[in-house]
């Protein structure tokens, strides 16, 4: 046997004895208000700090805990708690572990305003027209639903620090889908766990019972229903406990959350079993009467497999159908949608985490599938999607987000965002039918520039095309490329774009577009290829035909490079039709 030298021997010793001596020099600290007057407690966070837990306390009674890299001093941001409905009560937030020299008591402040300070949405870094939280971590979108003339979008969300942890649902609402208000987290940790993700929807004839003081207009219809939102409470106990399905509503238009006390509605089942999606089914569409219909739970189980549950009232759930081998896990999401626009020919879509999905038909209990599993995601940064509950049907679109997952976003107070809004159609293909990712047409609201059009004809590879007036890094833009080969050459040809140094290339030999290394299959239509490129500061997004491919991919501009739109390929290969527009921040005069 090796023997360890003596001296190591005692360096070990005494580092051992220095580990011991840290740990013993941090104690417990306790900020306390002996009568909270005012809405929120802004928490100090230092990124890299060591992390502790804080407890709530309201009149000696835990409320909930949380993780936090605590600023001993020179906070890179604070974190807002909202304390308000608890107004005139004692407040204490005990922190587990703070050295004795740490500054966090004196910086914990108070406030009838969130956590703002002047720098934010002023950052660097930060997405102009893709939702990225104010300050925090984000990844799943959650809880999409629509009432009353605003979006609400609620989020995955550690409020506390730029890294995932501390689930939490975050909240924003918006009356276009892309200037959004953000205010206090809706949905906290709770004795059940930290909260993952989940659905909501409007219970307009409040067949759950939440809203007991129900407000009826002439016709009967009940003005006031609740909002009821759905997620997996997961990891009890500092995360020892297993996942279960929790819900919240609120009955007030969204102003406020309460927690469900009869949680969980759904106990643990197997393996993983999460991301509960709910809606509303009926034979007759758009027949909301709770006598011709009931709800719905699509939940996500353990390995490719997910199962369907039914409710009359939101509140108890049999389970009534097996989905197995749909190629992914995670995040499922079920909607219908009219094939070519033709309502009286529709199918269902049952979409998984990863962007893969089937088609079939369901008839309220049983989704039998008729064909996939076919995938919207080749790759890039782009997961866990979900769609709109509750659109109006005079609108009838299918709205949905995206978590653009693994962006960079070095040493800003928030970490990740969202893709732009995307309506989503099926439609039938020379394949059979497949469902197509768009832009929503909100997005043109932005264009703050007439369409800058240009046109000219390949000049080989050696002589790039370069578009004009490109101004800014906030764009949309329209090409097609009219090939003036026939379809069924199998040249390697291949056409290059290239924009703040992101590579978009089309290879007409293997018929395979390419942003940036993620690659998807691409079959001219009519000898042409359209493509819609929208630039953010930090991502790109590429629809390709109408969107038959959507790739979202994030990137870092570390030199700043400018737009300088360029386009190569083979002499007289292809025509080239592009219109740019410059876009406008959503943050108007606060950028």
């Amino acid at each position: 046997m090796r023997k360890f030298p003596v001296r190591l021997i005692l360096v070990l010793f005494m580092l051992g004895i220095l580990s011991a001596d840290l740990s013993a020099q941090t104690t417990s600290q306790s900020f306390e208000i002996s009568m909270i007057s005012k809405k929120f407690v802004l928490v100090p966070v230092k990124t890299g700090a060591p992390k502790t837990y804080i407890t709530v306390n309201i009149d000696g009674v835990m409320q909930h805990e949380f993780e936090v890299e605590l600023a001993a001093e020179n906070p890179d941001f604070y974190a807002t708690l909202e304390v308000g409905q608890w107004m005139g009560k004692k407040l204490s937030l005990t922190a587990e572990k703070v050295t004795p020299d740490s500054k966090w008591l004196t910086l914990t402040q108070t406030s009838n305003e969130l956590a703002d300070g002047p720098s934010v949405y002023k950052e660097e870094l930060r997405p102009q027209f893709h939702f990225a939280p104010r300050r925090g971590w984000t990844n799943d979108p959650n809880g999409l639903v629509f009432f009353k003339g605003t979006y609400h979008l609620f989020f995955q969300h550690n409020p506390w620090g730029t890294a995932w942890g501390n689930m939490t649902w975050g909240h924003a609402v918006s009356k276009d889908l892309l200037h959004w208000n953000e205010g206090p987290d809706a949905v906290l940790p709770d004795k059940n766990g930290v909260v993952f993700s989940g659905s909501a929807v409007v219970d307009w004839n409040n067949t759950s019972g939440l809203q007991t003081k129900p407000v009826k207009d002439k016709a009967g219809k009940i003005t006031n229903p609740p909002i009821v939102l759905f997620h997996t409470s997961i990891g009890a106990d500092r995360g020892k406990g297993e996942a279960c399905q929790s819900m919240n509503y609120s009955i007030d238009e969204g102003k406020t959350w309460i927690n469900y006390p009869g949680n969980p509605v759904v106990p643990h089942l197997i393996g993983g079993n999460r991301d509960p999606k709910v809606f509303w089914f009926s034979e007759k569409q758009k027949d909301s009467n709770p006598k011709n219909g009931h709800w719905v739970m699509a939940l996500y189980l353990d390995g490719q497999d997910y199962a369907l549950f039914s409710s009359a009232n939101l509140i108890n759930w049999d389970k009534v159908c097996d989905i197995k081998n749909v190629g992914c896990s995670e995040c499922p999401d079920m909607f219908e949608l009219p094939v070519d626009g033709n309502k009286q020919n529709s199918r269902w879509v049952f979409w998984g985490g990863d962007g893969k999905y089937l088609i079939g038909s369901f008839n309220g209990k049983e989704f039998t599938k008729e064909s996939g599993p076919f995938t919207t995601k080749y790759g890039g940064n782009d997961y866990a999607a979900q769609s709109y509950s509750d659109i109006p049907a005079a609108d009838g679109r299918r709205i949905q987000f995206s978590w653009m997952a693994g962006g960079e976003y070095p040493k800003m107070p928030f970490n990740q965002q969202f893709t732009v809004p995307r309506n989503m159609t099926l439609r039938t293909t020379t394949d059979g039918i497949r469902l197509f990712i768009e832009p929503a047409k909100e997005l043109e609201l932005l264009r703050i520039t007439k369409a800058n059009s240009f046109s000219a004809k390949l000049q080989g590879m050696e002589n790039p095309l370069k578009v004009p007036a490109l101004n800014g890094d906030l764009l949309d833009i329209e090409m097609v490329l009219d090939i003036n080969m026939p379809e069924t050459s199998d040249t390697t040809v291949v056409i290059n774009t290239e924009i703040f140094g992101q590579k978009i290339s089309y290879n007409l030999g293997n018929r395979k577009i390419d942003l940036g290394g993620v690659k998807a299959p691409l079959n001219p239509i009519d000898h042409k290829i359209k493509l819609r490129i929208i630039t953010d500061r930090t991502s790109i997004e590429l629809f390709a035909n109408d969107g038959i491919v959507q790739i979202a991919k994030c990137f870092v501009n570390k030199d700043k490079v400018p737009a300088n739109m360029i386009i190569s390929g083979l002499k007289d290969f292809a025509d080239v039709k592009l219109k740019s527009y410059q876009l406008k921040s959503v943050w108007g005069n606060k950028q």
